[in-house]
């Protein structure tokens, strides 16, 4: 009996041909790709990343995936893509294939390792890097020219991770067929792809995960050619320590978010209270209903008010980098490797979060915002509505919902109910300046430089003293721009507002010399006396900070007098600005001397 022929194995069952090429190495990681042209009916191979179960629970430095504009789609690309008086270009999609766990159709956590090895096949010589059972590309030795992907679709996905808004424009534009001749044309374009992946190189430790390896693709094709927007970039950014303790921060609500209502630390501020995915439609943020912060003012923050500058020494003294520390080379170097972004996660985390977490969950304004809005999802997730409720608070919450085609009316029409009910409780907790980025710059200022007055304490227990404090001073009323405020309002006067009682000195800039020296002064007075262990001298503190205060209401009080005494003095000059000084002065002075007898007398009732 003649012997059965061999028969080869594939392992594949998706194959594009093109061109392979390679990159130089950097971060311990080589770029290859193979280039190439695709008909339009193979678009339907390729995935949006939010086409991916789950994706939109990513961890928060793992935003790479723009939200697709749908106005922009219809409204731009699709009329473009359909003009047959308009001539057809635009760059390569660039794809990737993303390793999947088949059972539970999500992301592999960590990227295989690349087998890179030379067969011969067919009186050819192949080189190939391969990901077995997942993908592999492979060339005829010596001619790159002659290069295949190959694919398996039950255990990969092709998915573009740029050129997101022209696939989906591409996709319906495909599946348009009521197009006619237009449509017949485009099926017969060949479509640019360029599909990307990284394998370890040198000395590397550790593969890198499968999203390490997509984003760092995101960024650099973005970094280098269309940039992404600010906050898309702060959430992408390993190279900035600002940018790391702003994901590190952000990312301990959305962990805690993304657990079961059972399982949540009801302690923890919702991820709805930031507005932490920057989205934008036709060029413009759209802030959620429920978000209070943006990710650029929390990175602003850190830069501006906790941290200062990166590689700075007041971040170094924050983050207790001592000389034997790993990131102690860092700091000197100012350069931060994908390593140490690791290092500077733990190293925040080891410190400055839970001190920040505490503020966050203690503060009474946020504390009873962040309560309300639990209590509006427990609201509407139990009971006969839940199905709708969970799928509304996804919505609001994630951006994005899995699954819902069938009731999205419906639950449009909770998520509209629940908005209704957000703003409410908005407008309920957070009073004015506090509604504004004023308010709380004012208390991150004050929060982020007393520990320097006070020797540099431990992080929570330092909160843990700053948040009693500050609870009383805002439950006494020192912070409250609202039109029935009364007790302290005038020592807010060119403060905090003018005397048209319009919102001044909100830039991030001003803080330190007028609501975060205010703030600052009235929970060192709350506050008192101040735990002996930590050191620090009250005195020159109060008389620096109440310097910079007396300055900025001076030059509130000039701009208030000078038209009330310009007809007095109606030919200006020295005269006028002699007669402007002395009046704002006075006035400077008697809201000062108030000021200050009301802080020794609430240093004095805590016993100081």
């Amino acid at each position: 009996m003649a012997a059965l022929p061999p028969i080869r194995s594939n392992p594949y069952n998706q194959q594009m041909q093109g061109v392979y090429g390679e990159f130089g190495s950097g971060a311990g990681l080589r770029a290859f790709y193979l280039q190439s042209a695709i008909p339009p009916a193979a678009l339907d191979r390729i995935s949006l990343i939010s086409d991916i179960k789950g994706s939109e629970r990513w961890p928060i430095r793992d935003l790479f995936q723009r939200d697709v504009d749908d106005e922009r789609v219809t409204g731009s690309l699709l009329p473009y893509l359909q003009d047959v008086e308009k001539i057809k270009f635009f760059n390569p999609l660039t794809l990737t294939v993303l390793p999947m766990d088949a059972e539970r159709a999500t992301v592999l956590r960590q990227m295989p390792k690349v087998v890179d090895r030379t067969v011969e096949e067919d009186g050819a010589r192949w080189r190939s890097l391969e990901r077995e059972r997942f993908y592999r590309v492979r060339w005829v030795e010596g001619h790159h020219e002659w290069a295949q992907l190959e694919w398996n679709d039950e255990h990969s996905r092709l998915v573009a991770i740029d050129g997101q808004h022209r696939l989906s424009a591409l996709k319906r534009f495909a599946a348009d067929e009521a197009a006619g001749r237009v449509h017949q044309h485009f099926m017969q374009w060949r479509i640019p792809v360029v599909v990307v992946s990284f394998r370890a190189h040198g000395d590397r430790e550790e593969p890198p995960s499968v999203l390490d390896v997509v984003r760092s693709i995101f960024v650099y094709i973005n970094t280098q050619a269309q940039t992404v927007n600010e906050a898309r970039a702060i959430l992408l950014s390993d190279e900035s320590i600002n940018a790391v303790c702003t994901q590190e921060l952000l990312q301990k609500s959305h962990e805690n978010d993304n657990r079961t209502p059972a399982e949540r630390d009801t302690r923890i501020v919702p991820l709805l209270l930031y507005d932490w995915r920057g989205e934008e439609r036709k060029g413009k943020r759209i802030v959620p209903p429920a978000a209070i912060k943006t990710v650029e003012e929390i990175h602003n923050w850190f830069a501006e008010y906790v941290f200062d500058d990166d590689f700075g020494e007041k971040q170094e003294t924050a983050l207790r980098i001592d000389p034997s520390h790993p990131l102690k080379k860092t700091f000197h170097d100012e350069s931060l490797t994908y390593a140490d972004s690791k290092l500077v996660r733990a190293r925040f985390r080891e410190t400055v979060l839970s001190a920040l977490s505490h503020l966050f969950e203690h503060f009474v304004p946020y504390r009873d915002y962040a309560a309300g809005l639990r209590a509006i999802e427990q609201d509407f997730c139990t009971g006969s509505r839940g199905d709708l409720g969970r799928h509304a608070f996804d919505e609001l919450r994630f951006g994005a919902s899995h699954g819902i085609d069938s009731i999205r009316a419906q639950v449009k029409s909770e998520l509209l109910v629940i908005e209704g009910r957000v703003e409410e409780l908005r407008r309920h907790c957070l009073r004015k300046p506090l509604d504004e980025d004023i308010g709380m710059r004012g208390v991150i200022w004050a929060f982020g430089t007393l520990p320097a007055w006070l020797g540099h304490p431990d992080w929570l227990t330092y909160a843990q003293w700053f948040t009693a404090a500050l609870n009383q001073v805002y439950e006494a009323g020192w912070i409250d721009l609202e039109p029935k405020a009364r007790k302290y309002r005038d020592l807010l006067r060119h403060v905090a507002e003018d005397h048209h009682g319009d919102v001044v000195n909100y830039r991030l800039q001003h803080a330190g010399r007028a609501l975060g020296a205010y703030v600052a002064l009235l929970v060192a007075a709350y506050g008192a006396p101040w735990p002996e262990a930590w050191g620090g001298n009250r005195a020159p503190f109060q008389e620096e900070t109440l310097d910079e205060l007396r300055a900025t209401v001076m030059r509130g009080y000039r701009k208030e007098v000078r038209p009330l005494l310009r007809e007095e003095f109606p030919n200006g000059g020295k005269e006028l600005t002699d007669a402007v000084n002395t009046e704002a002065q006075k006035r400077a002075r008697r809201q000062i001397r108030r000021f200050e007898k009301l802080l020794r007398e609430a240093s004095g009732t805590t016993g100081g």
